[in-house]
């Protein structure tokens, strides 16, 4: 009986950690509310959206171009076999939302 009841209580276990939903590492902060945080009219919330929208659009592609740049130099001087190398021993780029102090805002 006592062998029962623990295949029943593990098979209980596992399937609780199947159904159980992981938060993704890499999921988006929720949304912040900024009329009530800071204490603004919805108008004017949505224009400082657009202002954060803007400037994280605009640093990603500034990472973006001084990727490129960089790659574009290291060409100039490594052939493409070294390169490869190179890029297998370095670490990948930091993505969104890895690392770095942890803000309520994208500025």
């Amino acid at each position: 009986m006592t062998v029962i009841r623990t295949a029943i209580t593990a098979l209980a276990f596992a399937s609780a950690l199947a159904q159980a939903e992981v938060p993704s590492l890499h999921a988006s902060p929720a949304p912040l509310n900024i009329a009530a945080v800071v204490g603004i009219d919805t108008a004017r919330a949505e224009v400082v959206q657009s202002i954060l929208e803007s400037g994280h659009q605009r640093r990603v592609a500034a990472m973006e171009a001084i990727r490129a740049e960089t790659e574009t130099q290291l060409a100039a001087v490594l052939n493409a076999d070294e390169l490869a190398k190179l890029k297998q021993a370095l670490p990948p780029p930091p993505r969104p939302g890895d690392g770095g102090p942890k803000r309520a805002t994208a500025m």
